[in-house]
């Protein structure tokens, strides 16, 4: 039988607040990072399974730099 695990992807201002959160159900914690990354679209993902961080994926420095530009 197959074993699934559950995952949260939360979304990460610049300031460093949570304001959004996305659940995963994956077969594994790579399964996981991939689907996490694949979120980050205009804020930084933190990968969770209970209480342990998985991975952490930035903005790629051209949203940064264009961010930075808006504001």
């Amino acid at each position: 039988m197959r074993s699934i695990k559950h995952y949260r992807a939360f979304q990460i201002e610049p300031n460093g607040h949570v304001f959004g959160c996305v659940n995963l159900v994956c077969d594994n914690d790579e399964q996981a990072r991939r689907e996490a990354a694949s979120l980050v679209l205009l804020h930084r993902i933190e990968l969770w399974r209970l209480d342990r961080r998985i991975a952490q994926f930035d903005l790629p420095p051209e949203t940064v730099r264009q961010q930075a530009a808006g504001s």
